[in-house]
């Protein structure tokens, strides 16, 4: 390991110190050793106003890093590849089935040393059930079997002499002393198997091994991403948004309500800003931070205000990089894993029972065997029945073995690790593993306007100041307008503001830093030739009145001279109303009579309507400090500006694939109505028959109201985060699966409470990131179509691997059952048990489960929230494909022994080198256990299709998984059976014999084919609906409405109806309907919900 780097000689303090005074919280200890902030700084190398220098920037901060520590965090120790190879082996079953082994070799090299002369091949269970000729068939009954007992153990006694002949005769080598004993020939194969199994096991546990450290090595990487957030700092006086790995003792970190404190820090300045340090003190009250309570605990979020620290520990030195230390990565196991858990120890249990009765039969057949040898005065060789009732307790532990999926939450496990790794490549960075599965059965969509469905990329396109519209901005703006008039508009804009306008350290490329809404009226000032910059720094600011979703507008107080002046900017409905008076361009101010206001309402109608957000800026001047108890009254209006937000090109076609995959998608905007219809008709949102309505009017509507308006519900706009929540909760009361954005502080319930909460990565607080199970890296509406589609791959994945598992389980099972039942033993032995374990757990899982989405994922309805693990179409699939299995197996081991393609001949049989490694019945057992391997192969390939779609080969070139696995799984078998021999028992096959276990296995795909010509239909099912739920909305849809709130009939008639009450008995609020009508002006007309139509200011709503 490289030596850790030796600590600079540039700074004055170490990062020791820095964590001891952080630790004390002592105000003493920063003013009387540190010398305060200032001293501090200086010994930092820092500036409380601009950062650390520039300079510093072109080798990134190496300096600091070296000597204070980077900002990462201990992480635990990943497990070690060993430790899960041996807790592989704590399954029961595994235990059971390897003692089982163990035994068996015990025994066999007991008999070695002990030299007993003893034939294992002649065990009573053996000569019951292994009776028959080459080419013989079955005998009706067992007193034949009886009868022919004593030819049979002649033949046994000639084969042997003639192997010894064989031998000795042929190969010119003597025959060794030990082996002269024809009976000892078999010796190997009583303890061969139990080693073979043990080194299956190994192998099974290898690969279980493998899967689960890989898995481990994923979630670890994608843990690194979910934690990196984004932090602003200001660095040689500009700021920047950074990743929190990039912290450096010496950062001055802007803070606002809803982040998380990325480092330990001091606080410098801020304006109400307040701290929940409950998850490192329990103190569950938020802490306001000022010059008396300063220090401030990374991992805490600010709560309320905003405000700059200045960092002093980072990484393991701080007190959360300290309890990182502590911290596990254990993953919890999704609802999904919990059922197919369930469901595998349900089959587990099912096979249990099949392997008793295995078990059972298999000993009163060999129970038979001892009494009929017993009766005839026959010597018992006791070493070998003990070989072979151990033998009995192995294959039924097999069977237990293969009857328990363990596969099934494997392939989950897989299918999940895959698609989050793959979703991240498509901006969806998961957090919490449910989110997967849940999305793919998501019927509702409730998506944010700004920055999801438009492209967050703000431009002042026209506006209203001073008396003048201007249809282009900034136009003669600097001409028509006063300057002293101009001053208080762009002093507005730049200290009324938390954005700013960077450049990046190394590229010097301009870079917005905070809202862009904001960042649009700073770019404004800058068109002006102001540099907001300056106006900021030389403005004394004496209070900032936070944001709320209630108020929607945000306000700050500065001095000016000898004068106070109040700022505000927000909502245009909403600080209008505030307005008494306003200035024209020549400075003069006079009163807001109604006529003006009507003039106002009239430009702000016209720029909603065409899609612009608009934003009203005022002021208000004051002699002292004190505006009273309502300082946001009798303010100057100075004007309104348009702002354009163009949608995204990629939404309407997102859009429109939703409404074919049956998911109806809502806007919830906190932008005014007008505003909300234009976009969302533009996006496809909004259609003919639609209802459009604000936060309020929906707000106040009884439970029942709401449930009637809901399935026509497109748009609903001035919402806040509190009715968010109310239509969330709403929808999920009534069956629907929710998936909701948001990026504000005050989302976090909305995100909690729906089924996938999906949080903005760029303009989303971290509140609402930690909040949410998906963070939407670009903040794209595209992206949240991607999650829907990995979430119903991952379902589907699930259930194909569901399908071919549970068929095989079916056809095993009942094989061993039978055959056992029938005398004929397992034809399936304890190792190729195991190997078709290993197919159907490991191997199939990786193949089936990491099937990529294709397009007609979404021409489906969704799956919803009842929606069974196995679906009748499922069922058909697994028994028309088990009946095949059955059959075909059933025949090889019935009703075949006079075919030449299924069995051996004794010639070819007695011209082994080795002499009779297999028998007649070796060579038949080979043919049922290669048939049985090739007929899942190609099920495997039935399985790719669940859906009863007929092209079962379609995109299986774009599966290099899929295709790796197959072909591996085919050359292992064909190595397993040409060349196993007495350690797998198997013979090596005829090619013709290959030709046919293989011509069978293909019979299963145009079987499968025959299957999906009966049509199925899904309950309820409807591909690729674009229309929504009909229903009686709570307001008749007749006619247009009109400003009163009544409703005009179609006809013309003016027999109005009256308006529809609310639970309380009031007027119903008047609901937007895509019609002829239109709403005037003076409803609901106005700026977006947020202190300045901005996303990510302090509690701010979710736009």
């Amino acid at each position: 390991m490289a030596a850790a780097p030796e600590p600079s000689n540039l700074f004055e303090l170490q990062k020791e110190e820095l964590y001891d005074l952080n630790s004390s919280k002592s105000v003493e200890i920063l003013k009387d050793k540190y010398g305060g902030l200032e001293g501090l700084a200086q010994k930092l190398k820092t500036s409380l106003d601009d950062g650390p220098p520039s300079s510093e920037a072109q080798d990134g901060h190496a300096d600091r890093k070296t000597h204070f520590g980077t900002n990462t965090y201990p992480q635990k120790p990943p497990t070690g590849f060993l430790k899960l190879f041996f807790e592989a082996f704590k399954d029961t079953t595994v235990i059971i089935l390897t003692v089982g082994a163990i035994v068996s070799i015990g025994v066999g090299i007991a008999e070695a040393f002990i030299g007993e002369e003893s034939d294992c091949g002649d065990t009573s269970f053996q000569l019951i059930s292994n009776f028959s000729h080459c080419g013989e068939t079955l005998y009706e009954s067992y007193n034949d079997m009886v009868h022919r007992y004593e030819i049979i153990e002649a033949e046994i006694a000639h084969l042997k002499e003639l192997r010894e002949a064989f031998i000795a005769n042929n190969t010119g080598v003597p025959v060794p002393a030990n082996l002269t004993n024809p009976n000892e020939y078999s010796k190997p194969g009583t303890y061969i198997e139990g080693i073979v199994i043990v080194f299956a096991v190994l192998i099974v546990a290898f690969v279980t091994a493998g899967n689960d450290y890989s898995k481990e090595r994923q979630f670890r990487s994608l843990n690194d991403v979910k934690n990196d957030i984004r932090v602003k700092v200001v660095r040689g006086g500009d700021e920047h948004q950074v990743s929190t790995y990039e912290i450096v003792v010496g950062d001055i970190v802007v803070l606002e309500s809803g982040d998380k404190i990325p480092a330990d820090g001091i606080f410098i300045k801020g304006h109400g800003l307040a701290v929940d340090e409950s998850v490192m003190t329990g103190e569950p009250d938020a802490i306001p931070k000022k010059e008396k309570a300063p220090f401030m605990l990374s991992g805490c979020q600010i709560v309320e205000g905003m405000g700059r620290m200045i960092v002093t520990t980072v990484g393991e030195m701080s007190e959360w990089g300290k309890i990182m230390k502590e911290l596990s990565d254990d993953h919890d196991e999704t609802p999904l894993q919990q059922k197919l858990a369930t469901l595998a120890k349900n089959i587990g249990k099912a096979g249990f029972a099949v392997a008793l009765v295995t078990l059972t039969t298999l000993f009163i057949l060999w129970g038979i065997g001892i009494a009929n040898k017993t009766a005839r005065n026959d010597n018992i060789d006791w070493a070998c029945e003990v070989q072979t009732v151990v033998g009995f307790f192995i294959i039924s532990v097999t069977i237990v073995v293969v009857a328990v999926p363990e596969g099934l939450p494997l392939a989950v496990t897989i299918s999940l690790a895959y698609s989050v790794r793959k979703m991240m490549k498509d901006s969806n960075l998961v957090r919490h593993l449910v989110a997967c599965e849940t999305m793919g059965g998501a019927t509702n969509i409730c998506s944010d306007k700004t920055g999801t469905l438009t492209e967050n990329r703000m431009t002042v396109t026209e506006g209203w100041l001073a008396g003048n519209f201007y249809t282009s901005v900034p136009s003669t703006i600097k001409n028509d307008v006063d300057s002293k008039v101009l001053d208080y508009f762009i002093n507005g804009i730049a200290v009324n503001s938390t954005a700013s306008i960077g450049h990046d350290e190394v590229t010097k490329k301009p870079e917005f830093v905070g809202s862009k809404t904001e960042c649009a009226l700073l770019v404004l000032s800058e068109k002006l030739s102001y540099d907001y910059k300056k106006i900021r720094k030389d403005a004394i600011e004496l209070q900032k009145v936070p944001f709320s979703s209630d108020r929607k507008r945000m306000s700050t107080i500065v001095q000016e001279g000898d004068k106070y002046v109040l700022y505000c900017k927000g909502a245009s409905e909403m600080v209008l109303g505030l307005c008494n008076r306003m200035v024209n361009g020549a400075g003069e101010i006079g009163p807001l009579d109604a006529s003006t206001v009507k003039e106002l309402e009239a430009h702000i109608y016209r720029m909603a309507d065409s899609g612009l957000r608009t934003l009203c800026l005022a002021y208000r001047e004051n002699d002292s400090e004190d505006f009273g108890d309502d300082p946001e009254s009798d303010m100057i209006c100075l004007g309104i500006m348009g702002i354009q937000d163009p949608l995204r090109p990629e939404v309407p076609d997102a859009v429109e694939r939703c409404k074919h995959a049956g998911i109806i998608v809502r806007m919830v905007t906190g932008d005014n109505i007008l505003t909300a219809k234009s976009i969302a008709r533009e996006c496809g949102i909004f259609t003919d028959g639609g209802v459009a309505m604000t936060g309020p009017e929906f707000r106040v509507l009884s439970d029942e109201e709401k449930d009637k308006v809901l399935p026509k519900l497109q748009v609903l706009a001035r919402s806040t985060p509190t009715d968010k929540l109310i239509l969330v909760r709403r929808l999920r009361f009534l069956g629907e699966v929710v998936a909701v954005t948001g990026d504000g502080t005050n989302d976090a319930p909305a995100l909690k409470e729906a089924d996938v909460g999906m949080s903005m990565g760029i303009s989303g607080t971290e509140v609402a990131k930690e909040a949410s199970d998906v963070v939407i890296m670009d903040d794209n509406f595209s992206s949240i179509v991607k999650a829907v589609m990995w979430g119903r791959s991952v379902f589907d994945n699930v259930r194909r691997f569901l399908q071919f598992q549970l068929t095989i389980n079916i056809v095993a099972l009942a094989v061993a059952f039978v055959s056992a039942l029938l005398g004929q033993g397992t034809p399936l032995n304890a190792v190729q048990l195991l190997w078709v374990n290993l197919i159907m757990d490991a191997l199939a899982a990786l193949a089936l489960a990491t099937e990529p989405p294709t397009a007609d994922l979404l021409e489906r309805k969704p799956y919803g929230r009842k929606e069974p693990l196995i679906s009748p179409l499922m069922w058909r699939h697994i028994i028309a494909q088990a009946v095949l299995q059955l059959v075909a197996m059933f025949f090889i081991l019935f009703g075949a022994r006079n075919i030449s393609f299924f069995i051996e001949t004794e010639q070819n049989m007695n011209t082994s080198v080795f002499g009779p490694h297999h028998s007649c019945q070796t060579y038949q057992y080979t043919m049922v256990f290669n048939t049985f391997v090739f007929l899942q192969l190609f099920n495997e390939i039935n399985a790719r299709r669940i859906n009863n779609e007929f092209n079962i080969f379609s995109g299986i070139h774009k599966n290099p998984f899929y295709l790796g696995v197959y072909a591996a799984t085919s050359l292992l078998q064909a190595l397993f059976v040409q060349f196993g021999g007495i350690a797998v028992e198997t013979a090596p096959l005829r090619w013709d014999s290959w030709l046919l276990c293989i011509g069978i296995g293909v019979i299963g795909i145009p079987w499968g084919l025959i299957v999906r010509l009966f049509p199925y239909k899904r309950k309820g099912d409807t591909k690729a609906k674009t229309n929504q739920k009909k229903i009686v909305p709570v307001y008749e849809q007749k006619g247009d409405i009109e400003s009163s709130g009544h409703v005009k009939s179609s006809d013309g008639n003016d027999d109005l109806k009256k308006p529809a009450k609310t639970a309380n008995g009031s007027e119903a609020p008047e609901v937007i309907v895509e019609s002829n009508g239109t709403r005037p002006p003076s409803h609901g007309v106005g700026e977006p919900s947020t202190s300045d139509g901005i996303a990510n200011l302090p509690g701010g709503v979710s736009e």
